[in-house]
């Protein structure tokens, strides 16, 4: 029961991240609301082709961080299966770039692979970093 609470709270937890992230990423660098419209293919390849790098960037970026968080988390609320808790984190917040390369960047297929590659890594070295500082002390 502990290893499930700590994966839902851990993706909730990357999830919040990655939307602060991304709500200041739109700040910075905003969409037109003409573009976000995923039914329409000229709109699509629109949005593709007027997006900065920097914004993409920035969602691998908070997707990262997120992840990184996500996982810190959920090793520190099951303290034991990490690796099972870390993977079960990262297969949740994997649905983001799923999301990203069907809805929002369907034509630029880097973006989601990046994303699903920094999920993995990063979701795992979260937990890795709360076990290599509580080593001593669980």
């Amino acid at each position: 029961m502990r290893g499930t609470v700590s994966i839902i709270i851990g993706a909730i937890v990357g999830s919040i991240v990655f939307f602060i992230m991304a709500f200041i990423a739109n700040l910075i660098s905003p969409t037109p609301p003409e573009l976000m419209d995923p039914s329409t293919p000229e709109a699509v390849a629109e949005r593709v082709a007027s997006t900065s790098t920097y914004t993409w960037f920035t969602t691998i970026i908070g997707l990262s961080i997120g992840s990184f968080l996500g996982g810190l988390l959920g090793a520190r609320i099951t303290h034991s299966s990490i690796f099972k808790v870390t993977l079960g984190i990262g297969i949740i917040l994997s649905l983001w770039a799923f999301y990203t390369f069907y809805v929002v960047y369907p034509e630029a297929l880097w973006v989601p692979a990046a994303m699903l590659i920094s999920i993995f890594i990063f979701t795992y070295l979260g937990g890795l970093a709360y076990a290599k500082k509580n080593k001593g002390k669980a």
